[in-house]
């Protein structure tokens, strides 16, 4: 079986949501690297530190119409190399990846998978690179 390397599995989670972000986190993988806490900023603030990797995450959920992705990593015990993305969308929306090195059928599982645990059939499985959308709805409208 060959192994296929940044496989990007991506699938709308509906409205931003911390709760979804650590699911997501949590299923696939559990005991992750926590963010830098200077991975990104306010924007009305770009000297401030945030104090804490939930302070940082709850900036976004919290203000509308603001967008930032956050990934996070596992470097031990995560033979496929999962990385999870969250892209919160200036329409207050959620965007959930995995991004991976694995076989297409462990790819199909994972994609699948996702799409359960996120309960939805909003989606799509690139290579390399996450599929290009605008905002939460032009990602309904692109991948649904």
């Amino acid at each position: 079986m060959e192994i296929i390397i940044d496989i990007v599995c991506q699938v709308y989670a509906g409205q931003k949501s911390r709760k979804t972000i650590d699911l997501v986190l949590n299923t696939f993988i559990p005991g992750y690297e926590k963010l830098n806490l200077n991975y990104t900023y306010p924007r009305h603030n770009r000297d401030y530190i945030f104090k804490t990797e939930d302070e940082m995450i709850g900036y976004f959920i919290e203000n509308p119409a603001l967008d930032q992705t956050f990934y996070w990593n596992k470097y031990h015990d995560n033979p496929e190399r999962i990385m999870v993305g969250a892209n919160i969308t200036d329409d207050d929306r959620l965007i959930m990846s995995l991004t991976m090195d694995t076989t297409e059928e462990k790819r199909d599982m994972y994609f699948d998978q996702l799409k359960k645990l996120l309960q939805s059939d909003i989606g799509i499985v690139t290579y390399v690179d996450p599929a290009a959308y605008e905002d939460g709805e032009d990602f309904i409208i692109k991948y649904g």
